[in-house]
């Protein structure tokens, strides 16, 4: 009984140590990110895009958004959260999940790694607030981002309202702030 009490504490103190590194590299990130000079590509050649699933959305919803915006599928990255490295992912062949971050909140699972080795014109944020995808996000090399208002500002150069339930609904209102930003 004692030992488990005691494991259960050292659990405890472990996880909340492992949150402050998480949350202090991504303060960091996040310094560096508001430190670049960021503009939007045109035309925009390349697309990534950071999704937690729990989201109503599927990936030929992002397959059609990229074709929206003159681009072929070749052009497109997808990576998904996963809480469970387990479990099948049906919605993408690239994911992120817990076990992705080492204990001091360094990206180290090989998804992860690819994702951020490549360069973006354009980055879709289609999350809401999750710290691993807000490291995952600020890690990323894109020149303009795109997200909502639920996760940290610095992280987007355009920000949409949450109100936006509907995946046609976003991509109407971003191809239309897209046109009008030059």
């Amino acid at each position: 009984m004692k030992y488990v009490i005691l494991s259960k504490f050292k659990d405890m103190i472990f996880k909340s140590l492992h949150e402050k590194l998480l949350r202090k590299k991504i303060n960091k990130s996040l310094i560096e990110l508001s430190e670049q000079y960021r503009v939007k590509s045109t035309p925009i050649k390349s697309l990534g895009c950071i999704i937690d699933p729990s989201f109503p959305v599927s990936v030929d919803l992002f397959i059609d958004l990229a074709d929206s915006i003159g681009l072929k599928e070749k052009d497109l990255k997808v990576i998904t959260f996963q809480e469970n490295k387990n479990a099948f992912n049906v919605f993408s062949s690239m994911n992120i999940t817990p076990d992705c971050i080492s204990f001091y909140g360094n990206l180290i699972g090989k998804d992860s790694l690819e994702f951020i080795s490549n360069d973006y014109d354009l980055l879709i944020n289609f999350f809401k607030s999750n710290s691993l995808l807000t490291l995952l996000s600020s890690k990323s090399n894109a020149k303009f981002r795109v997200g909502f208002e639920s996760v940290r500002p610095e992280l987007n150069d355009l920000i949409f309202s949450n109100n936006i339930k509907k995946f046609k609904n976003f991509k109407i209102e971003l191809i239309k702030y897209l046109k009008l930003i030059k």
